[in-house]
């Protein structure tokens, strides 16, 4: 979550367990970046009360890991003015 190479390890990342019945490959990293994006899916979030520090905790669960889809970058809208009146 947290590239700042300063920052202790237990700070900057998140465990996500995956239920799955085979091991998940993680995708090839991206040139540039300091971590591997991976997307989730079927994910769940649990809050529960720590047993040794009763602090609240949480649990990330999930059923798959895959590379990040691409987004499709929508085309600009086209404004047009037509006697003085603007129309999308």
């Amino acid at each position: 979550m947290d590239a700042d190479p300063i920052v202790k390890a237990g700070q900057k990342t998140v465990s996500v367990k995956i239920l799955s019945p085979v091991q998940p490959i993680p995708p090839a990293p991206l040139p540039g970046l300091p971590f591997i994006p991976v997307e989730f899916d079927a994910t769940t979030v649990t809050a529960y009360v720590g047993q040794n520090t009763f602090r609240l905790a949480w649990s990330i669960r999930a059923r798959a890991m895959r590379a990040p889809r691409t987004a499709a970058v929508p085309a600009p809208a086209k404004n047009t003015v037509t006697a003085g009146k603007e129309a999308a």
